[in-house]
């Protein structure tokens, strides 16, 4: 007899008290399990996959147990609707804001983070998790080293402190709108300077007075691009970071799922924490089971648990709901279904 995680959806293998993928109890899913295969037995005498006794998904058509909440076979969130339901709408995928409000085309490029999920994706099945950053080159890029393992910063280039020192100076003694200019254009120069560490502290700094959800996620956006920045071993403090801005965030507004999908990535470098990427993506996908960077870091999550069939079937989402061949995300989506596939395929040593 198969049981499910209600939580996530997850096949749960015998003997299990806990669900390996998102820490759920198994208890609630087994007694669900047995008191719906006793009635079924009893009632009509057909198996638990009969359409009376099953709850479809819109995504892949697999029939799942009554009371689940996601499929267990591509992690789609169900609707209880005695076994049918209507395809949801396709969702128009929203990108992250810019860092700043002034930032061009090209600096809201280099801050959005989904190119840097896929890339992260490719390393990742050469087991480094590492994420590369997607930053626009710039002659002020190169000024900034990093000590890895030191967890120390280097100075603010050379070229950037006197306007630093400048508008300081001006911040002196005023409030309000005037003082709030004054910080932006500050977070500015530290944009155009690639230390988007001290842009995250400015404008963090910025959200606290106003108490607006954009100026929370900028704040939590330039953290997270500054923490793709460091080695791995000095990611957790400025994880923890962006999972405060973005948290902030959704104390506003609840509902904004590309924050939480942000965080959710933010939480696989806060050790303590790391099973909340999966729950919080998991809440993703059950408010908008099509959103397509939680699904493909769902299948991210489930490759570092070495759920191989799953992250190859949710890959294979990614790439039905992306539908074009030619787009860069159905590509690597696309490679690493395949590549996960032949790990299935190739004989036990």
């Amino acid at each position: 007899m198969t049981i499910n995680c209600d939580s996530c959806g997850a096949r749960i293998g015998a003997g299990q008290t806990v669900c390996d993928l998102c820490g759920t109890s198994v208890g609630d899913a087994l007694e669900a399990t047995l008191v719906e295969s006793e009635a079924s037995s009893e009632e009509a005498g057909s198996s638990p996959e009969t359409p009376s006794s099953t709850v479809f998904c819109n995504a892949c058509g697999w029939a799942n147990p009554t009371g689940s909440n996601f499929c267990s076979k591509c992690g789609t969130a169900l609707q209880q609707l005695d076994g049918h339901s209507s395809m949801p709408k396709p969702r128009q995928v929203a990108s992250r804001p810019p860092a700043t409000p002034a930032a061009s085309s090209d600096s809201n490029k280099a801050v959005g983070k989904q190119i840097g999920i896929i890339v992260m994706s490719a390393l990742l099945i050469v087991f480094a998790l590492y994420m590369v950053t997607t930053m626009s080159e710039s002659s002020a890029s190169s000024e900034v080293t990093l000590v890895p393992g030191t967890g120390e910063e280097e100075p603010l280039a050379a070229q950037f402190v006197g306007k630093q020192t400048e508008l300081q100076d001006k911040m002196e003694g005023l409030s309000g709108d005037s003082l709030i200019a004054v910080k932006r254009k500050l977070v500015d120069l530290y944009f155009a300077a690639a230390r988007f560490d001290l842009a995250g502290i400015e404008t963090e700094s910025i959200a606290t007075l106003l108490k607006t959800e954009h100026d929370w996620s900028v704040a939590g956006n330039l953290y997270y691009d500054w923490m793709e920045r460091k080695d791995p071993v000095d990611r957790t403090p400025w994880a923890l970071k962006a999972i405060a801005a973005y948290g902030e965030a959704l104390k506003i507004n609840p509902l904004n799922v590309d924050v939480r999908t942000d965080m959710a990535i933010a939480y696989m470098y806060d050790p303590p924490n790391a099973m909340m990427a999966i729950q919080e993506t998991n809440a993703v996908l059950e408010q908008d089971s099509l959103h397509l960077q939680a699904n493909f870091n769902r299948g991210i999550m489930l490759m570092q648990i070495d759920r191989v069939d799953q992250a190859a079937i949710q890959f294979e989402k990614v790439m039905r709901l992306i539908g074009d061949e030619n787009d860069p995300v159905y590509v690597r989506a696309k490679e690493l279904a395949e590549r996960l596939r032949s790990e299935l395929a190739a004989p036990s040593s």
